[in-house]
């Protein structure tokens, strides 16, 4: 499996470009703003075959040129269900996008342990509320490989004060599900570098902070 990085938009958010070499069947993670054109020219120059285009969850910066390349590759847009109405309307949210973005149509809603398969690669869909209520990460257990979205950052977590979000569920979906996996599993954030969760176990002091305040919590029942 092979992993490439488009960092574009007004605020450098990331979409990933996914494929097996072998198979030639690809998978694009979140369509930044102004990135849709150079994804699928990439796409066209490897001779891919675009199976899922996903959203890892509804905001527009993460979605700007989603249903661009959607028809631009004929792919599936998958999403959760939770987000369908930020990517019905992205234009209408608290902080607005400094360009109007299309609206998205989402051709799989998807839930939690559902898996996509590109070539020999299983995805699984784990379901991480808290930065909004549609927040999904996508794991190759495989690959050893976790793609968060805003969910988890190198160094930080994703805020919590836009509509839908919540510092508990946030907290719950980081500690119970994404710190639930092995320590060699890499991270791909939607924003900034990529980590490791056995580092950000050790360094980021936003999930360390999570976790004292779990085990003070238990330890008052």
């Amino acid at each position: 499996m092979v992993i490439e990085k488009f960092e574009d938009g007004p605020i450098w958010t990331i979409g990933y470009l996914v494929y097996d070499e072998e198979s030639k069947e690809t998978m694009v993670i979140d369509v930044p703003m102004w990135s849709s054109e150079k994804i699928y020219r990439r796409i066209r120059h490897l001779g891919l075959r675009t199976k899922y285009i996903v959203a890892t969850h509804g905001h527009w910066d993460h979605i700007g040129e989603m249903e661009k390349l959607a028809d631009l590759t004929g792919a599936e847009v998958c999403a959760h269900l939770g987000d369908e109405w930020l990517m019905r309307d992205p234009n209408g949210t608290p902080i607005p996008p400094p360009e109007q973005v299309e609206p998205v149509g989402v051709g799989n809603f998807l839930e939690e342990r559902v898996k996509l398969q590109i070539g020999k690669t299983g995805f699984s869909v784990i379901h991480t509320p808290g930065h909004s209520v549609g927040s999904i990460c996508l794991y190759a257990d495989g690959e050893n490989v976790i793609f968060t979205g805003d969910t988890l950052f190198a160094g930080s977590i994703g805020r919590t004060d836009l509509p839908t979000g919540s510092i508990e569920e946030i907290s719950r979906s980081i500690s119970e599900k994404i710190m639930s996996l092995p320590d060699d599993v890499r991270v791909f954030p939607g924003h900034g570098p990529e980590s490791t969760l056995k580092k950000e176990r050790a360094e980021n002091q936003f999930v360390q902070m999570i976790f004292a305040e779990k085990e003070s919590k238990s330890t008052t029942r």
